[in-house]
This record gives structure tokens, sequence and C-alpha cells, in this order.
């Protein structure tokens, strides 16, 4: 009982401040600039994983709970197969970064998909800001997906015994609400997005590979608006 309070205490907690910080995204990049706003998510990100690890140990929660293995259990030749599509989305989204990073044609293109006001303020313009931007890439990917994949859907398997389009839903619902400092288009695409996650991670009970795509597909959007003179 303890267990379930605190996880969905820290889930809640960090629910609302994503929503409180909606109304401070703005603001923040204005005053304190692109590059401190990185900084602090970066921060702020592997603190509150590093809680959430601790009070797995602590709980004593098997790792396999929250994902943390490296291959799906022998035999489940259904999640063998779920582990095998999303390897290949992989290295499928690895190319298409790697695309976009080096065709400026590809990134115009991509362009008119990432214009939203909070999308402009937000991406990195320059080169250093893109580097930094890996970070918080990164940070994003690995940081999101424990939490949100692999703690939260376990969280709420303590509270009902759902399918996994369900958990998948709910998952995708709470990560779209996650991301409300961008606005409702923002939401539903990130809903979206991690409702899709959301299946593969509980198709193959593995999360590194969402992880890796949740980076990939944060990294994409870094040069969209870095300016440049040429490739």
């Amino acid at each position: 009982m303890l267990e379930r309070l605190i996880f969905t205490a820290i889930i809640g907690y960090m629910l609302i401040v994503q929503i409180f910080n909606a109304k401070l995204v703005r603001p923040l990049i204005e005053t304190k600039g692109r590059a401190w706003v990185y900084e602090q998510t970066v921060k702020s990100s592997w603190g509150l994983t590093l809680l959430i690890v601790a009070l797995i140990f602590l709980f004593q929660v098997p790792p396999r709970e929250v994902g943390l293995r490296i291959i799906p259990e022998t035999g489940d030749d259904a999640a063998w197969q779920v582990f095998l599509l999303a390897c290949i989305l992989v290295a499928s989204t690895l190319i298409f970064y790697v695309l976009v990073k080096t065709s400026s044609r590809l990134r115009n293109a991509l362009r008119p998909y990432y214009e939203l006001d909070l999308e402009k303020l937000l991406l990195p313009r320059t080169k250093a800001e893109e580097q930094s931007w890996s970070a918080v890439s990164v940070t994003a990917g690995v940081t999101e997906e424990f939490i949100f994949r692999g703690v939260l859907l376990y969280t709420v398997t303590l509270y009902i015994d759902g399918s996994n389009v369900t958990l998948a839903l709910i998952g995708g619902v709470l990560f779209g609400i996650a991301h409300a400092y961008q606005g409702i288009k923002g939401v539903i695409t990130t809903g979206i997005v991690g409702f899709g996650l959301g299946i593969l991670y509980l198709g193959m009970g593995v999360l590194w590979p969402v992880m890796v795509l949740h980076v990939l597909l944060d990294l994409i959007a870094g040069p969209i608006h870095v300016a440049e003179k040429s490739d």
C-alpha cells in the first residue's frame, strides 16, 4: 500500500509541476535563455529519476516490472516479434535522423511541422544550443520513458488489471498532459506518441528500445530551426 501511494504521489506531483510549468516556459526562455532552461530541465529530470530508482530498490520492485531488462523473456514469441519490430523502428529512425542532420532540403521540408510559436521559442537556433538540446533529448528519452512507461504503467497495474491497450491509453493521456506547456496540439501529439510507445513497451516488456526511439524523435527536432550558411 505504501509503495502504491508513494509512486502515485510522485507521478501526481510531476504532472502538477508540468502543468504549472506550462505558464512558465515562455517567460523563462525569454528572460533566462534556452541554454538555462535546457540545463535546468536536465538537472531536474535526472534528479527525479534517481529518486524513483532509489524507491524502486527500497520497495524491492523487480527491475523487470519497470522494463529494466535487455531482451524479452525466452520463449515469449509475441514479445520477441514486438521487440524485433521495435529494433527495426529504431534503425529506421536513426537513418532518418542522419538524413535530417545532413540534408538542408529535408530540414526545410520538415520545418512547417515545427512552426508553433512555442516550438520556435523552445527549439535551438544555434549550433551551441543544438548541442545542449542533444543533452535534453537524451535526458527526456531515458527519464520520461522510465517514468511514463516503466514506473507509471507499473503503478497503474497496482490499481487495475487492465489490458495492454488500456494501460497504454492511460499512459498516453498522462504523457500528453505532462506536455501541457506545448499547447493543445502538443498534448494531442505527445499523447498519441506516448500511446504508441506504450503499446511497444507493453508488447515486449523491454524499455530501452522505446527510450532510444524517444531520444531520436527529440534529436530530429534539434536542427530544424538552427540557422546555417550551408550544409
